[in-house]
């Protein structure tokens, strides 16, 4: 009765909140547990959220107020003190927020016919994160009783789930080409896709948007990291002070491997070894590695050198720009050059890194 009490009040105050200017929009809030608390409306400026406006809830009730702009422009209201916001899209219409400020999952946004359209659509594929989840609470108790038949088995069939959730996705962007909410879906998750599977993917786009520009601009970064193509130079500090940078370190070696970690990366941090017993192999035939930290934690950074006993120059990203370059979303990820510069390998792992060097330094 209380959800059925708020959806007609926030109808009505969508009603008598219309739009008096001709160059803004509003957003109505209408949000129980929510009193004396400020909202705060924000706009995704170059993915990152700038708020626009703010106000404090009064009676369950709050507006704010956006200058028209692109109807594709991603929003999203904050409220102070509570982790996480509530993304959406207006379409550059009034819109209505209604619900419950305890369960912000359950929260309503009317009046934008895109928002609607992303609903439905994650409403879809809820019910697969539902599905993983019972799957992944099952498999922690198989863990549990030390039945490794039972993990494989939940295993095998979390897999497929995954799978027909990724294909579910894809058919899903491939149906609307037109629709930019299809290019908003597969511009957040870009980085799940090879460079080729992801060109075809947009180039199958039929209308233009801002998602589909910030797609082609990652495809452009992206195919700068392909093999064959020249390193990007950076210059970084060692624990030291002194600046190095990739191109000097590169003109010194046959093969020069740029090694993106974290002290707190498990899986770099069970990597470190790999690249050690390489290291240690190659490096009078000319292997050398340059080791970039993407710790915002110095003392964690060096503890971990010190602890993997890594003898190769390192340095720390403290500001992410070569991470940036090098378009790392994740870790541990490697490059490898050779001495003119170019990429002849990445993302090698395990016994991959000792079989390439192998080939390239016989």
């Amino acid at each position: 009765m209380k959800k059925n009490l708020l959806f007609l009040l926030a109808l009505a105050f969508g009603l008598t909140a219309c739009n008096e200017s001709a160059d803004s929009f509003k957003v109505n809030v209408s949000l129980v547990n929510a009193n004396a608390k400020t909202v705060y409306l924000q706009k995704f400026v170059n993915n990152e959220p700038v708020i626009i406006d703010s106000a404090v809830v009064n009676n369950d009730q709050a507006v704010l107020t956006a200058p028209l702009d692109n109807p594709q422009i991603l929003y999203a209201l904050k409220v102070k003190g509570r982790k996480g916001a509530m993304p959406f899209f207006a379409d550059n219409k009034d819109v209505v927020f209604v619900g419950d400020m305890e369960n912000p999952q359950d929260v309503e946004i009317m009046a934008s016919e895109t928002q609607a359209e992303l609903d439905a659509y994650n409403k879809q594929v809820s019910q697969f994160d539902k599905q993983i989840t019972e799957l992944y609470v099952a498999m922690q108790q198989a863990f549990n009783n030390e039945d490794s038949i039972q993990m494989d088995s939940l295993n095998k069939v979390g897999t497929a789930l995954m799978e027909r959730q990724d294909n579910f996705r894809d058919e899903y962007i491939k149906a609307h080409p037109e629709s930019f909410v299809a290019h908003y879906i597969l511009d957040g998750v870009k980085q799940d896709y090879p460079v080729d599977q992801l060109k075809e993917m947009v180039g199958a786009f039929t209308t233009e948007s801002i998602y589909r520009d910030h797609l082609n601009e990652y495809i452009a970064s992206q195919e700068r990291l392909e093999i064959g193509q020249s390193f990007i130079d950076f210059t970084l500090s060692t624990k030291a002070g002194e600046k190095v940078s990739l191109a000097e370190v590169i003109a010194k070696n046959k093969i020069t491997m740029v090694d993106f970690w974290a002290s707190w990366c498990g899986p770099c941090r069970h990597e470190n070894p790999v690249v050690k017993a390489a290291y240690e192999k190659f490096h009078e035939l000319g292997f050398d590695v340059l080791s970039v930290s993407v710790d915002q934690d110095e003392a964690a950074w060096l503890k971990a050198v010190e602890e993997d006993e890594l003898p190769w120059t390192q340095v720390r990203d403290s500001e992410n720009k070569a991470s940036q370059d090098y378009m790392i979303y994740y870790i541990p990820a490697n490059f490898l050059y050779d001495q003119t510069g170019t990429m002849v390998a990445k993302g090698l792992r395990g016994e991959d890194l000792e079989a390439k060097l192998s080939e390239l330094l016989k």
